[in-house]
């Protein structure tokens, strides 16, 4: 992942300046055999020469420490930036109801990948470089010596084995605990005025507290088998490991097989032996607490690479042959047909509980019902695949903490003077000349009237351009002055639309083209 998302070219040059800041172990090992064997047998005459290549060692491993530091900084920016925008690119493309849970995983679960996964793969490879490294220089000094350090060193990864699936189930337990304890928490949080209201506080922070419990339980389990591993690796590297290798290394040192220095330069690379084995085995059971979120990580980056239909069909007309609502096991309506014509008008009443607002829902997302069958310009289409038709507003607008220009055009390429144009028949010019259109609707929203909101909405609605206005209460906030004024403009438009009402005079449905009444399709 880190290197499919990442600039290849840097990262090769990391792993080149990695390598190089990997060979201090071979310089440490070269410094400690010369000055074992220099001292051993009174060779001062070497000691310009190798202060001389020891020092040169030193700069270029510190000079290519510095450089990879860089190049893994750059590179685990450069993903963590792709992923974060693609991911919120393919959250976009879910559900606001499966978007519910995403939060969470932007934040907490997100950092994992940084922590527990891009900085652990770039762990294993250089640990990996440098095992490599000091075993070639190790088995050129003394072969036999480096064997046993060798296998000794693989000791502990036999260990870690036991304990990695026991590992990987209490972090995948951590994982959906905390996503349980941030959603609840979420809710209780949005909810926190009606809580207040009723004084109820404290019960809620009963209830979040057996979540953070919960929480923090499996993160102790997850900490406890993590720190029980290193505790049985550290008893085993430590004697089977190093202990019997060093005791069989100055045995031969005694018989004359190879040399004191020889041994302690393979003692001091023992480490690089053992130390790369641990920390990739540590590195591992990081790795393995991150697979769920690699695997929504993929489902998300699949999402965002879904293709929007970019090709605007001209609508004639739009059938739907008997429709049936149905809504958590409440049968609403059945054998409703709808045409809905090309500048038609049409306005759907019925009373509250009826399944207005969601008979819109079903048009648009195929939510909620069925229908017998769907005509497009006389060509059969399935509910719900035909969205990019359809533009919303209703009584309970969406504001996003943008600038007011924003949320008229959600960053689409709009002519100012239409802009203008719409915001002038809808009664929004004053707002505009007053605040601007870079006025910031983030905190400030509040400053609105739910009015001036509901008008935002539309207005992005009928500059969206698209060929059916769905229209869900919009005078919900309207005074009727300015409801009336905004509904003269409509109907005296050229716009498609199907209205949705709840309040009405008889005399001013007349003006509609069609009306619907649901009362005439109740379920029985």
């Amino acid at each position: 992942m880190l290197y499919k998302y990442s600039n290849h070219f840097k990262f090769v040059l990391m792993i080149i300046a990695g390598l190089l800041a990997s060979s201090m172990t071979i310089v440490m090992a070269y410094m400690v055999q010369t000055l074992t064997n220099i001292a051993t047998e009174k060779k001062w005459n070497q000691v310009g020469n190798f202060l001389l290549i020891v020092l040169t060692g030193y700069v270029l491993s510190f000079l290519a420490s510095l450089v990879f530091n860089r190049l893994k900084t750059s590179a685990i920016k450069e993903v963590n930036t792709y992923l974060r925008i693609h991911i919120f690119k393919g959250m976009l493309n879910q559900s606001v109801e499966e978007n519910t849970n995403s939060l969470g995983f932007l934040t907490s679960d997100f950092k994992l990948l940084e922590t527990n996964r891009f900085n652990a793969q770039i762990e294993i490879l250089m640990q990996g470089c440098t095992l490599l490294m000091a075993l070639g220089y190790a088995l050129v000094v003394n072969w036999l010596v480096t064997l046993l350090f060798l296998i000794g060193s693989f000791v502990p990864m036999l260990v870690s084995s036991l304990f990695q699936k026991a590992i990987q189930s209490a972090s995948e337990n951590w994982t959906k605990a905390n996503s349980d304890y941030v959603n609840q928490t979420k809710n209780f949080l949005a909810g926190s005025q009606t809580l207040r209201l009723y004084g109820k506080q404290d019960n809620a922070t009963k209830k979040n507290q057996i979540q953070v419990l919960k929480l923090e339980s499996a993160l102790r389990k997850m900490n406890l088998l993590d720190l029980d591993t290193g505790s049985w690796i550290n008893l085993l590297a430590s004697s089977i490991t190093f202990l019997v290798p060093f005791l069989v290394g100055i045995y031969m040192v005694i018989k004359g097989l190879t040399t004191l220095g020889a041994l302690f330069a393979i003692v001091q690379l023992a480490n690089s032996f053992v130390n790369p084995i641990l920390i990739i085995l540590d590195d591992r059971n990081k790795l393995s607490t991150t697979k769920k979120i690699v695997e929504k990580t993929n489902t998300y980056l699949t999402l965002a690479e879904k293709k929007q239909n970019k090709k605007k069909e001209k609508v004639r007309d739009l059938t739907f042959t008997d429709i049936s609502l149905k809504r958590k096991d409440k049968q609403f309506i059945e054998g409703l047909n709808l045409t809905i014509k090309v500048g038609s008008k049409q306005a759907i009443i019925g009373p509250s509980g009826m399944g207005k607002s969601t008979l819109l829902q079903f048009m648009m997302y195929g939510s909620f019902g069925k229908a017998e069958q769907i005509l497009l310009n006389q060509k059969l289409k399935k509910a719900g695949t035909f969205t990019d038709l359809f533009a919303y507003a209703s009584q309970a607008p969406v504001i996003f903490a943008e600038s007011l220009w924003f949320n008229l055009t959600l960053g689409a390429n709009i002519a100012r003077d239409k802009v203008l144009e719409v915001c002038e028949k809808l009664d929004l010019i004053s707002l505009v000349k007053e605040k601007g259109f870079e006025y910031y609707l983030g905190n400030n929203a509040d400053q609105l009237s739910g009015g001036q909101l509901e008008r935002i909405e539309l207005a992005r609605a009928i500059l969206a351009n698209r060929p059916i206005l769905l229209l869900d209460e919009i005078n919900a906030s309207l005074d009727k002055k300015t409801s009336d004024e905004i509904h003269q403009y409509l109907l005296n438009s050229n716009l498609t639309f199907v209205e949705v009402i709840h309040h009405y005079n008889n005399d001013e449905l007349s003006e509609y083209d069609g009306i619907i009444d649901l009362n005439d399709y109740r379920s029985n």
